[in-house]
């Protein structure tokens, strides 16, 4: 069972670039508990011998990382997203829900935009999301013994920004452009449970995402940010995020308020 002292992290999109960054560095810090999803059994299991070494604890103790698998291609039922979980018996809460996992789609002109890659775009980037919420949302209560509001943190981008269009986005924009709409919903809606949700915009990070973004841009040198740079100042805006500073707001990793 997670000791009751602990933080509990869910990462979705664990198994590489910014998601296993992130898993990386929370096992790395004392009193947490890390819950990381993949999408098939294979990477699971490819995922639970990586973090083995930064997982070890005292015989006795709890395990301070699990991987679940939770396929998030197409929206899961709430039944679906806590069958794959921990017991609640093990892992009784959520203090911090990471939605990382996305889909890429081509960037290309928004009238170039296949339905297809449209209707896969917002199952992915913006209902899957929202879906793994509403499976959490009972766990993710107020109630923990460092007192900490719950946090819902979706990994966006400045790609799906309205006001600030740099370059084609295609799906992808679309799609990050509602998952932003729902940031804003659930934070207005939530008041009164203290809930923090924030919009998290990455930078430009040196990923197979990013790689994939510079090549549709035609974008030569070599991409401004590392996982590990992206990974430190994420943690620092989630680590200080609260209703008054983020909440309800879209920022970069550099805690700079973003327009929608």
């Amino acid at each position: 069972m997670t000791s009751p002292n602990d933080t509990v992290y869910l990462v979705t999109g664990a198994n590489r670039g910014i998601g296993l960054g992130l898993v990386k560095a929370l096992l790395a810090r004392p009193d947490t508990t890390v819950i990381a999803t993949v999408r098939d059994a294979a990477t699971a299991a490819a995922l639970r011998d990586e973090l083995a070494p930064l997982s070890t604890v005292a015989a006795g103790e709890a395990t301070r990382a699990h991987v679940a698998v939770l396929d998030l291609s197409t929206a899961p039922t709430a039944a679906q997203v806590l069958a794959a979980l921990p017991p609640a018996a093990a892992v009784p809460r959520v203090d911090v829900l990471v939605n990382n996992a996305g889909r890429m789609a081509p960037m290309v002109p928004i009238a170039a935009a296949a339905a297809a890659d449209l209707r896969a775009a917002f199952e992915t980037n913006a209902i899957a999301p929202l879906a793994v919420f509403q499976a959490l949302q009972p766990r993710m209560a107020s109630d923990n013994p460092r007192k900490q509001p719950p946090k819902v943190v979706m990994v966006s981008s400045t790609v799906g920004g309205i006001a600030d269009q740099e370059a084609p986005g295609g799906a992808y924009g679309a799609s990050k452009a509602a998952l932003n709409w729902i940031t804003r919903a659930l934070h207005v809606e939530n008041a009164a449970a203290g809930l923090v949700a924030v919009a998290l915009h990455p930078g430009w990070v040196q990923t197979r995402a990013g790689a994939h973004a510079a090549e549709a841009w035609g974008y030569q040198g070599e991409l401004p940010e590392t996982v590990e740079g992206c990974v430190r100042g994420m943690l620092e805006v989630i680590d200080g995020a609260t209703r008054e500073n983020v909440s309800g707001r879209f920022v970069t990793y550099k805690g700079k308020e973003l327009a929608w």
